[in-house]
Formats: C-alpha cells, structure tokens, sequence
C-alpha cells in the first residue's frame, strides 16, 4: 500500500475554500459598548507586555471558546508582516475588546461563522493598520479617536452599529477619520505658505 504524497500534504492556502459574506446589516452590533471598553481596556494597558503572537493566541482561545477553528498561523503571520511597535499596541487592544467580549458571544458567533480569516482581517488587522497616526496618548486622550476604533473595527468584521443604517456609519467613520482629517490639515497648511499667510 502507498500514498501519493499530495494526498498527505495539507491543502495550499490559495486553494481553501471561498469563505462566507456577511448579508449588509444581518449582525447590527451596539457601538457604545464597544467604545466604553476601549477605555477600560487602555487604563490597563501595558504596551511593553503587547506582543504580536499573544494576540494570535488569545484570538485562537475566543475561535475555540466559541467552538469553532482558529485561524492558521500561517494565514495570520503574512498579515501583520512590518507591523510597527503602535501597530502592535492596537492590535492588541482590539484582540483584548473581542477577548472581553465588547462585543456579545452570540453576535461575535455570527461574525465569525464560517469567516474567520476574512472577520480577522477586516475586522482586527485593517484597523490596526489603518489607523497608524492613532496612538495610544491620543487614544486615551480623545473621545472622538475611541469612537473611530470601535467603528473601524466593527465595519471591519462586516457587522452593522445598531440604530444606524450602513451609509450612515461609513460616513460617520469618513468624518472621524484621524488620517484623512490630518491630511487635510496639512494641505490647507500647505495652500496657507504658498500663499503667504502662514
């Protein structure tokens, strides 16, 4: 007896199945939890202890608490390549948030079925990466910068925020967005000196 050796090898990654989509709407999750434990969450965090592969495994606890498969590692660590020490400090608190259940056991059950990578990604990975001039001063320091979190991370995962229609919360995150406020900044400061008046 033999085995062809593709039939012991664990499938490639390219080749998994397409995972499923959440319908617009179908998880509308309330934000104002979600933003209160931003603060709890930073007025005990340490980033010295914030490290990349404990946020890893602590996700791979709440996929198992909720009785489903955690993500590969393999799938995780392409990722958060080139992840920077803030980047790092906001991951790990979003993974705290999903860990301490900001978001309810049934609800995150839902974002997660069958979705895991593209939830994570979205969800956890996006807003840690997008938000790259949010640091952990500026989140402890405004209101407006926790609620950009909570929001990031929940359209992210492909929830809904309870109360709102979609088109509403993205244009509320457009509003928020610290990147695209400072931007602006900058190019009115710009226009300003070429002007003269700065």
């Amino acid at each position: 007896m033999f085995f062809k050796k593709s039939s012991l090898v664990e499938p490639s990654l390219a080749t998994r199945p397409a995972e499923a989509t959440l319908l617009p709407e179908a998880v509308p999750v309330p934000l104002e939890p979600v933003v209160t434990a931003v603060m709890d969450v930073l007025a005990e965090f340490d980033s010295a202890a914030s490290d990349i592969d404990v946020a890893r495994a602590k996700l791979a606890d709440v996929c198992r608490d909720l009785s489903m498969a955690p993500l590969d590692p393999l799938e995780w660590d392409p990722l958060v390549t080139n992840f920077d020490r803030h980047a790092i400090d906001r991951i790990a608190i979003i993974v705290l948030l999903i860990e301490r259940r900001a978001i309810a056991s049934d609800m995150l059950r839902k974002i997660l079925y069958n979705r895991i990578r593209t939830a994570f990604k979205g969800g956890v990975v996006e807003p840690a990466r997008v938000s790259s001039l949010v640091t952990l001063d500026l989140l402890r320091q405004s209101p407006l910068r926790r609620e950009e979190l909570g929001r990031r991370v929940l359209l992210g995962f492909g929830a809904s925020i309870l109360g709102e229609k979609l088109a509403d919360s993205r244009a509320a995150l457009e509003r928020l967005d610290y990147g695209r406020l400072m931007d602006e900044s900058n190019r009115a400061r710009s226009v300003l000196k070429a002007q003269g008046r700065a």
